[in-house]
């Protein structure tokens, strides 16, 4: 389930330029007054498989339609913006969710600075039909990390790097186990990456200014993938990568002339 929300300014102008772990934290307590229970679960637990867990929702960057940076500060200089949020499909949740976000406040910032938003418009994205090769843009950074299981060094790996899309098929795989809770099917092609673009390296800090705080390096570009159409609406629906429900690995289908 997608939803694109327009947002109104109501209140402040400035938020920071670090705002997924400030907006992450807002769609948390937006779905924690429907079901408390619920957003229990989807901030705690999560799908589960082994030690892992997937959260399998997703939002975009802001769409900002005029703005100006100002230190660690982002001015909006336009009336409205827009964001998407995205979840995994999950029958019994969708028209309780659709009627948190309708004609809501929503406050997003840290203790410097905060902005005051009207949902105005909110509108349920058609599904778009999924097959083996599919093109998509990034709406926010795509994060993929290689662990290493001597040391706790980890390394942010760039889409150019081959295994990147190793990973990125591993991770779909294993959101497919958590959710399912079965094995993929056997006979399933691995997920291939083609790059369409230069990717363009963005840096977020997660909790910025505090002792917790975490720097991430994702990517903005273009990339066609071939594979199983189950696993690449996975992606699609619940994000690609890792940290999705922190704002990373959100998508949109791209059409090709």
């Amino acid at each position: 389930m997608r939803l694109k929300l327009e947002l109104k300014l109501v209140e402040g102008t400035t938020l920071p330029c670090n705002y997924m772990y400030e907006l992450s934290s807002c769609l948390y307590k937006i779905l924690n007054e429907g079901n408390p229970e619920f957003t229990s679960w989807l901030h705690d637990s999560g799908f589960c498989k082994g030690k892992k867990t997937f959260k399998l929702f997703t939002f975009s960057n802001l769409y900002i339609p005029r703005f100006q940076i100002e230190g660690d500060r982002l001015r909006i200089l336009a009336h409205a913006i827009r964001l998407i949020v995205s979840f995994y499909p999950i029958e019994a949740i969708d028209a309780f969710v659709i009627g948190l976000f309708r004609n809501r406040r929503i406050e997003i910032g840290d203790r410097k600075s905060r902005v005051m938003f009207e949902i105005s418009t909110l509108e349920r994205m058609p599904e778009p039909e999924f097959v083996s090769r599919m093109s998509f843009k990034t709406l926010s950074p795509l994060f993929l990390e290689e662990q290493f299981s001597d040391s706790r060094r980890t390394v942010h790996l760039q889409p150019e790097d081959p295994k990147f899309a190793a990973l990125l098929h591993l991770n779909l795989q294993e959101k497919y186990r958590a959710f399912y809770g079965q094995e993929p099917e056997s006979s399933w092609p691995e997920t291939r990456l083609h790059l369409l673009s230069v990717p363009k390296a963005k840096i977020i800090a997660l909790k910025a200014g505090t002792l917790q705080e975490t720097r991430v390096k994702g990517y903005m570009f273009r990339f066609e993938l071939e594979g199983q159409p189950e696993l690449l609406r996975l992606g699609y629906d619940g994000g690609f990568g890792r940290l999705n429900s922190q704002g990373f690995g959100c998508v949109e289908v791209m059409v090709l002339c």
